[in-house]
C-alpha cells in the first residue's frame, strides 16, 4: 500500500520537525500580529518593512513551501495592515506573503533553479482568469475610473494569490498540510474573537466594530462568519473522514473526534456570536450537506460505505445536535451575547426586529413602527441596551417594540438601486467599486456593497465575466455534489461517478462543503476581495483536478 493512502504516514509527515516549527512559528507570528495591530502597533515603518521583505524573501528562495504555509496561516487576518502611506496600497499579512512568495518564484523560474513546474491552466482556470479582462472591459461605464483601476488591480493580486494556491496543492499531503495550517488561522481568529467577547461582557475595551458582535480579525462581523463557516467546512470534512476510515492513524479515532467535535463547538459558538444570519444559514446548509454525505451510499467500488450504516448516521447526527444545543446554551446561559438570539432569528423571517425604547410616559405606544423617526410623536427613542438603567433613574418608561428591520429594508433598497445601475451597462457592467459609490454609507461610514457576490461580479466584470463565475461555481459544485449524493442526479445524461477511495470521497464531501460555506453567505454579503473567497476556491478547483488526473497518470504529485 502507498504511503499516500495511509492517512497515519501523511500525519506522521505533516508533524515532522521541520514543519511543526514552521506551525508553531506561523502562530505565535499571528497572534503577535493580531496584538500589535490591536496596540496600534501596526503599520510598519518604511525601514522595519523593507527589512521584513528581505528577509521572508531570502527565507522564500530557500525555502518556498515554509511561506506558503505561512500565508496560509494568516490567510484570516482581515483587518492586520503592515503597510502604511509609504505604499498607495493596504497590505494584509497573507497578502505580504503571498506577494514575496510569488517574486520569489519569479526568481528561480528565471534562474532555471524551480523544482517543480508550474501547472498548466486547466478550463476552469481561464474562466476565473477572464474576469480580469472583462472587468478592465468594464471601465468603458465606470463613473470613477480611476478607483475602478485600483479595484482592478487588487482583483488581479487576488487572481494571482488563486494560482499561487492552484501550484503549492496538488497531492494528498499537500492537502493534509495545508489543512493544518488552515487551524493556525482559525485558532488565532477564535481566540481573539472570544477575546473580544469575554472582554465586552466584562466592561474592558473590545475592539468591536459594531456594538455586542465580534468581528475578530475581520472588518465586521458578516466577514468572520463566511470564514468561520468555511472553517466548519473543513472540520465536518475531516470528522466525515474519521467515521469513513478504518485505517490506523497516527492520533486514534477517538481521540481525532473529540478534537475536531472541540473545534466545531467553538466555531459554531463564534457563528452565533456574531450574530450574523448569512453566516448562520450558511452553517445550516453545511451541516445539511454534511449529513447528505453521511447517508449510507452504495457508490463505491473499492471503498467501504458508512461503516456503522444508518445507526452510525443517527449518531453522529445527535453529537451534531447535541454540540449546537450546547452552543446556544453557552451563549444563553453564559449571558455572552447583548442580543436576543431567538429575536435575531425571528427577524430574518418576519424582518421585523425587537427594540428597546425610552418613553415620557406609557400612553399611546405602538407595539409596531415603521422607523425608530416615528419614536418622536409619541415621545419616545431607540435606546441601546447598556442605558436602560440611565433612563429608568430618569424615570423614563423602558419598553420593548417591533420595527421594521432596517438591515432588510436597506439589502432590498441596495438590491433596487444595483438593478437599477446595472440596467443602463448590463453587458460591460460599472466597475468594481462603482455601485458602492452611488450606494453611500452605513451608519459607521463604511461604504455599502452590491450585497451579493454575484451583482459584485456582474457589475465589476460586466455579464460575461458573471456568465464565466456561475458556470465555474456551477460546475464545481455539481461535479462534487454528485459524487456525494446518496442517489444519482442527472444519472441518465452523465452516468454515475464511482467513488475509488475513502480520501475521494472526503475531498469531494469538502467541494460540496467549502462551496456552500463560501457561496451561500455570500448570497447576502460582496466578499469576492477575500482571501479565503479565493484560497478557498484553489482547494475546490484542486480537488476536481487531483480526481481527474491522478487515476490517469498513476503518479502522486508531491511539490510541498
Amino acid at each position: 500500500m502507498s504511503i499516500y493512502n495511509n492517512p497515519g504516514n501523511i500525519i506522521k509527515n505533516i508533524f515532522k520537525r521541520e514543519l511543526t516549527w514552521v506551525w508553531v512559528f506561523g502562530f505565535v507570528l499571528s497572534l503577535a500580529a493580531v496584538a500589535l495591530s490591536a496596540k496600534n502597533k501596526l503599520p510598519l515603518g518604511k525601514g522595519d518593512f523593507v527589512f521584513l521583505a528581505l528577509v521572508t524573501l531570502l527565507v522564500a528562495l530557500y525555502r518556498p513551501r515554509w511561506i506558503f504555509f505561512l500565508f496560509v496561516g494568516s490567510i484570516s487576518l482581515e483587518n492586520i495592515i503592515l503597510t502604511g502611506g509609504f505604499l498607495p496600497i493596504q497590505l494584509r499579512l497573507y497578502q505580504f506573503f503571498g506577494g514575496i512568495l510569488i517574486l520569489a518564484l519569479a526568481i528561480l523560474f528565471a534562474s532555471k533553479r524551480l523544482s517543480f513546474k508550474l501547472l498548466k491552466p486547466i478550463w476552469i482556470d481561464w474562466l476565473v482568469f477572464s474576469l480580469i479582462p472583462f472587468s478592465f472591459l468594464a471601465l468603458m461605464a465606470a463613473p470613477n475610473k480611476s478607483a475602478s483601476l485600483k479595484n482592478n488591480f487588487v482583483l488581479i493580486s487576488f487572481v494571482a494569490l488563486y494560482y499561487l494556491s492552484r501550484n503549492f496543492m496538488r497531492s494528498r499531503k499537500d492537502f493534509a498540510k495545508t489543512a493544518a495550517f488552515l487551524t493556525i488561522s482559525f485558532l488565532a481568529t477564535t481566540l481573539f474573537g472570544f477575546w473580544q467577547v469575554f472582554a465586552d461582557k466584562f466592561g474592558a475595551k473590545s475592539l468591536e466594530v459594531m456594538f455586542g458582535r465580534p468581528n475578530s480579525t475581520f472588518t465586521e462581523p458578516d466577514w468572520l462568519g463566511l470564514y468561520l463557516c468555511f472553517a466548519l467546512a473543513v472540520f465536518l470534512s475531516l470528522m466525515f473522514y474519521i467515521l469513513q476510515t478504518k485505517k490506523k492513524a497516527f492520533v486514534s479515532k477517538k481521540s481525532s473526534a473529540l478534537i475536531l467535535d472541540i473545534l466545531i463547538f467553538l466555531d459554531v459558538t463564534l457563528i452565533v456570536l456574531t450574530l450574523s444570519r448569512s453566516a448562520w444559514i450558511g452553517a445550516a446548509a453545511v451541516f445539511t450537506f454534511y449529513f447528505l454525505a453521511l447517508v449510507p451510499s452504495q457508490k463505491y467500488i473499492s471503498a467501504r460505505k458508512y461503516a456503522a450504516g444508518w445507526r452510525g448516521f443517527l449518531r453522529e447526527a445527535a453529537i451534531i445536535f447535541s454540540i449546537v444545543v450546547i452552543s446556544l446554551a453557552t451563549v444563553h446561559f453564559g449571558k455572552l451575547s447583548k442580543f436576543d438570539l431567538s429575536d435575531r432569528a425571528r427577524s430574518a423571517a418576519t424582518s421585523e426586529q425587537k427594540i428597546t425604547i425610552a418613553c415620557e410616559n406609557s400612553t399611546s405606544i405602538l407595539q409596531t413602527v415603521s422607523n425608530t423617526d416615528e419614536l418622536k410623536k409619541f415621545n419616545c427613542r431607540h435606546i441601546n441596551l447598556e442605558e436602560i438603567n440611565f433612563y429608568k433613574s430618569q424615570g423614563k418608561v423602558v419598553t420593548e417594540i417591533f420595527r421594521k428591520d432596517p438591515n432588510v429594508m436597506t439589502r432590498s433598497a441596495i438590491y433596487q438601486k444595483s438593478w437599477e445601475i446595472l440596467k443602463i451597462h448590463p453587458i460591460t457592467g460599472v466597475g468594481f467599486g462603482s455601485i458602492t459609490q452611488n450606494l453611500g454609507a452605513d451608519e459607521r461610514g463604511a461604504g455599502l456593497n452590491e450585497s451579493n457576490v454575484f451583482l459584485q461580479v456582474w457589475a465589476g466584470s460586466g455579464i460575461f465575466g458573471l456568465i464565466a463565475f456561475v458556470v465555474a461555481i456551477g460546475y464545481l459544485f455539481v461535479y462534487a455534489f454528485r459524487r456525494v449524493s446518496p442517489v444519482c442526479p442527472m444519472n441518465k445524461f452523465f452516468g454515475c461517478p464511482i467513488i475509488k477511495d475513502d480520501f475521494e470521497k472526503i475531498l469531494s464531501v469538502f467541494a460540496v462543503l467549502g462551496i456552500s460555506a463560501l457561496i451561500i453567505p455570500n448570497l447576502f454579503n460582496a466578499g469576492l476581495f477575500m482571501g479565503i473567497f479565493w484560497l478557498g476556491l484553489a482547494v475546490v478547483v484542486n480537488i476536481r483536478d487531483f480526481i481527474e488526473v491522478e487515476p490517469r497518470s498513476g503518479k502522486v504529485l508531491d511539490i510541498i
